[in-house]
């Protein structure tokens, strides 16, 4: 069975290449912690759906309330 990579994690969720691969001390961030990040996280595009839908329906009740008031 084959793993996936910290970068293939990242790709899948929509952050670029080495978001985490952070520098811990003198060394970078072993896998263990990159996945445990990854894990921890929203996907970009979720986020941005989500998002983009409570704006449509704050939109929608902006109008509604600006025709009730003309």
């Amino acid at each position: 069975v084959r793993r996936l990579t910290p970068n293939e994690c990242e790709a899948l969720q929509g952050f670029p290449k080495d978001y985490t691969l952070v520098p811990v001390g003198k060394r970078m961030s072993a896998d263990g912690p990159r996945y445990k990040q990854l894990g921890n996280s929203k996907a970009v595009n979720v986020v941005r759906w989500i998002g983009q839908r409570i704006q449509a329906v704050e939109d929608f009740y902006a109008s509604l309330e600006a025709e009730r008031a003309a």
